[in-house]
């Protein structure tokens, strides 16, 4: 059976460790395939070593001298005493065996910093991206760039947009993938330089299937695959979609337990509401991979609870058995 190593940096996130180790354990269960590297300094090992007994005796403690701050900048990051952090450890791992995966709920510019100078970036890729999948009605929808780069030029969204459709492609091996650009109108002259730009790019380019634009309120109703935008927008998107999706499931939960009536009718329909809550429940779609840099690195969202980072883990191991790294060079290098 092959086994999977992957490398968690136990201070990520705003439930660190508590929620990193708990993802882990759920993800283990799942999968006896799976053996981690836990990074983290030796007192969260030794608050955590007694509870979590189970995981730690099957995966690797690596120490760390300390952790990087939410708030800290990237430049500080890479700063000599902050080379021995747990995130740093997690990700230098990876620099001589491709094979395993980081993942890390922290810093996310920290993580691109120390991704892009420990692994560097694909050949012929100027700039990596955050890619993740989104629900929507007809398939899930591949969104990037979604936070990496806040100012891209239309030579950066050419690279997103091919990296896109690879990783669509890889995931879902059956589907003729096509790729749309985030605009403001699907009319052919809307939109700022830049997104005219990179249109004329895209059409004339044969590595992908291109559409044309798409509006942000298309996004859970487009028959398109992949949708391509700077970092900017698309964290702006990103957690728009999830505040949203809070919203609806909290209100409908309110409304549901307002009254006997609405407690009874509830019951009667529990299963629908548990699918439908699943369909837009932002924790199933945690972890975002780094596109572009030459390894595996997952972002997982700042506020991941257990449940979220086990998905995480599990999206990670899917793109080392697709080989998506591989499939990804190839195609760019085309």
């Amino acid at each position: 059976m092959r086994q999977f190593l992957i490398n968690l940096d136990l201070h990520g996130g705003d439930f660190a460790p508590k929620s990193v180790l708990e993802g882990a354990n759920i993800a283990y269960k799942n999968n006896n395939a799976i053996r981690f590297q836990l990074h983290s300094t030796k007192e969260v090992y030794e608050n955590y070593k007694k509870k979590f007994s189970q995981l730690f005796e099957v995966s690797d403690w690596i120490e760390s001298e300390n952790f990087i701050l939410p708030e800290m900048k990237p430049s500080d990051a890479l700063k000599k005493h902050n080379r021995k952090s747990s995130m740093s450890n997690a990700i230098n791992q990876l620099k001589e065996d491709k094979s395993q995966i980081v993942i890390s709920a922290g810093n996310t510019g920290a993580m691109m910093a120390y991704s892009t100078v420990y692994l560097r970036t694909i050949e012929n890729i100027s700039r990596p991206a955050i890619a993740s999948l989104f629900p929507s009605t007809h398939h899930p929808v591949c969104f990037l760039d979604l936070g990496a780069n806040a100012e891209c030029t239309s030579e950066n969204l050419l690279e997103f947009a091919v990296m896109g459709s690879t990783y669509y492609q890889v995931l879902f091996p059956n589907i003729d993938c096509k790729v749309a650009l985030l605009n403001i109108g699907s009319e052919e002259l809307k939109g700022n330089n830049l997104i005219q730009e990179t249109h004329e790019l895209m059409k004339n380019d044969t590595r992908i299937k291109y559409q044309g634009f798409v509006e942000a309120n298309e996004i859970t109703n487009t028959k398109n695959h992949v949708i391509v935008t700077d970092g900017f927008s698309g964290n702006i998107a990103l957690k728009t979609a999830e505040g949203v999706s809070k919203f609806i499931t909290d209100s409908l939960k309110r409304s549901l337990t307002s009254s006997f009536y609405s407690k009874f009718l509830s019951l009667m329909l529990k299963n629908k509401f548990i699918d439908f809550r699943n369909l837009i429940d932002p924790r199933n779609y945690n972890g975002g991979i780094f596109i572009g840099i030459n390894g595996v690195v997952i972002k997982s969202h700042g506020n991941a609870d257990s449940h979220a980072f086990a998905n995480a883990i599990e999206f990670g191991i899917k793109c080392i058995q697709s080989d998506l790294l591989t499939k990804i060079k190839e195609n760019v290098s085309s």
